[in-house]
């Protein structure tokens, strides 16, 4: 999977269409469209911001990892005694100390 194929494929999970993903960045319908296209690649900044948008890494979005988040990254080398539930527990407390430094 490459950069455009992912873009589109996380704007889809969200049932959003291009004309509503592209509002959210004051982007145009078509620029989304060339963006999921791959004739045209976003700018460092409208990449994270696509990325924090649609809750994902910016290397995840890139299709240089297959890890959604950095939490998950994480939360895989702990130890495997941990149930999915506590897991889950383990990635949102790492959520709520990153928006508490981000405050």
């Amino acid at each position: 999977m490459e950069f455009h194929e992912r873009l589109k494929h996380e704007r889809k999970k969200l049932k959003l269409t291009q004309e509503e993903f592209g509002k959210n960045f004051n982007l145009s319908k078509q620029a989304i469209s060339s963006y999921e296209k791959g004739l045209r690649q976003p700018n460092p900044d409208l990449l994270k911001a696509f990325a924090k948008f649609l809750d994902v890494s910016v290397d995840f979005l890139l299709c240089e990892t297959n890890v959604r988040h950095h939490t998950d990254t994480l939360a895989f080398h702990t130890t495997g005694d941990l149930t999915e539930e506590e897991l889950e527990q383990v990635k949102q407390y790492i959520k709520f100390l990153q928006t508490q430094r981000d405050d």
